[in-house]
């Protein structure tokens, strides 16, 4: 992986942050415990996928046009009962809408979307998906890093962002590298960041089931561990306990605590056709998105070889490649 080493050492020389930059690496410890912070999008024997954030927008639209569907039904369903016209028109303006919403929900689910980014047991290898572009990292040769900014503004007071990279390499194309963030960087400490990486390591490394501290399990808790996931990426609830507590715990008065269920209350039908709508998505992108090179070993009786041998095997990692074209996502 010649490419992706001259990158990160030609990325911490031009811009002098060899001292900053906090380096990580598979075969060491980035922090006291793991920590799942609600990306793992799924986690088997096999492999785990991380959610690419390319997901946090699916449904929107066709909840939005649903949930106006939905209302406005409702609000001109006394003209059905008028006469015939009345109901003639409100049965098609619903219709129409309706059919709007259908039409976005097709569009969403078929609209091609970046894939999760895969940690794969079997061939110890990491691999992403952009459309027909596919790269890859063996886990080994792993290069990652983060480094800790705070940003201080009038509006949102102090603000940290700790971004955790990732460089990857273009499948049959080494000189074509990429820097992937593996979560969104707002709001997350080097220390919270760390564990997470330890998390990802652990599951490398001492997978596929681990506890709290990283040792290692016989039974699986697959269903505990995506079950953050779910609860994170869920949009339609109305947590009556949450609000509850925060009237106990002084955070919210009862008045507006009420004002919030009621809101919540209000875009619950837009939020569940969100949900129904990324979970359509999800399912679909999990049978269609990946090249057939990852499908294969990704299955229990599938090749163990990886991509980096294959390309070895092409010649492609002969000789040191030069600088690489990079692209920051």
């Amino acid at each position: 992986m010649q490419s992706i080493k001259t990158y990160f050492a030609n990325l911490s020389q031009r811009l002098g942050l060899a001292d900053e930059l906090v380096v990580l690496s598979p075969r060491r410890r980035a922090a006291r415990q793991p920590m799942q912070l609600g990306e793992v999008q799924e986690q088997t024997e096999l492999y785990l996928d991380l959610s690419s954030g390319a997901e946090e927008g699916k449904g929107i639209l066709t909840g939005i046009w649903g949930m106006g569907a939905i209302y406005m039904f409702l609000v001109m369903s006394p003209v059905i009962f008028q006469d015939w016209e009345g109901a003639l028109y409100v049965f098609t303006a619903a219709a129409i809408m309706f059919g709007i919403t259908l039409a976005v929900f097709l569009l969403e689910i078929f609209w091609p979307s970046s894939s999760p980014i895969r940690f794969n047991r079997r061939t110890r290898e990491v691999y992403f998906q952009d459309k027909d572009k596919l790269y890859h990292v063996p886990w080994d040769e792993a290069v990652a890093w983060m480094q800790e900014s705070r940003t201080l503004t009038q509006y949102t007071g102090t603000m940290t962002e700790t971004p955790l990279e990732l460089l990857l390499q273009r499948y049959g194309h080494p000189e074509e590298v990429i820097a992937l963030r593996l979560n969104l960087p707002m709001g997350r400490t080097a220390e919270l960041q760390g564990m997470f990486w330890e998390y990802l390591r652990c599951y490398m490394e001492r997978g596929p089931w681990f506890d709290e501290q990283g040792h290692s399990i016989t039974t699986s808790n697959r269903e505990e561990v995506l079950e953050g996931y779910r609860r994170r990426k869920k949009k339609a609830t109305l947590d009556l306990k949450h609000y509850r507590k925060l009237v106990q715990d002084g955070v919210f008065s009862p008045g507006r605590a009420r004002v919030r269920i009621l809101g919540a209350a209000f875009f619950y039908p837009g939020f569940f056709i969100q949900d129904i709508t990324a979970n359509y998505a999800r399912q679909r992108a999990a049978a269609n998105q990946w090249h057939p090179l990852v499908k294969e070993r990704c299955r229990p009786d599938g090749p163990t070889t990886r991509l980096y041998d294959l390309e070895i095997a092409e010649g492609l990692h002969r000789e040191e490649s030069p600088m690489p074209e990079t692209i920051d996502r």
